[in-house]
């Protein structure tokens, strides 16, 4: 096996991902760094920041630039907790619930141009072979850190 083939298989496939999504939601005004936090906002309404970091494996400094953004283009909107006023929790608008669908059949079309020509065994092996390097990498620099 040549060195780093795996990293750059993956480094491909992240560029590759960014610029079809930035194709795909130019129309919305949102680039690829925001559609992850729109769709997780969504599917955990109230969600504070700190929990979106943590759930999607994001440092604090990304998740306040997306979330700026979300709320600049009024995808989202930001509460002060009631109980904890130093949580700033976070919920979709009614114009991202507009496009929300749009949002997961644009991940969706990707997901299906990465496994074209793959079994559905296949698909689910790959699947669970990137889950178990994407765990390691989040491990290894999480116990250094």
């Amino acid at each position: 096996m040549k060195n780093n083939t795996i990293m750059s298989h993956v480094s491909m496939m992240y560029r590759q991902v960014h610029r079809f999504y930035d194709k795909k939601l130019a129309e919305y005004n949102i680039g690829s760094g925001q559609l992850s936090f729109l769709v997780c906002i969504h599917e955990h309404e109230g969600i504070s920041m700190y929990e979106l970091a943590r759930l999607g494996h994001f440092d604090k400094a990304t998740v306040t630039k997306g979330i700026r953004k979300l709320e600049e283009q009024e995808y989202i909107r930001v509460e002060t907790d009631k109980a904890d006023k130093r949580l700033r929790r976070l919920y979709t608008t009614e114009k991202a619930l507009l496009i929300i669908e749009q949002l997961y059949d644009i991940r969706q079309e990707w997901n299906e141009i990465l496994v074209d020509g793959l079994t559905p065994e296949e698909a689910a092996e790959a699947e669970r072979l990137l889950e178990i390097m994407a765990q390691n990498a989040w491990r290894y620099m999480n116990e250094r850190s």
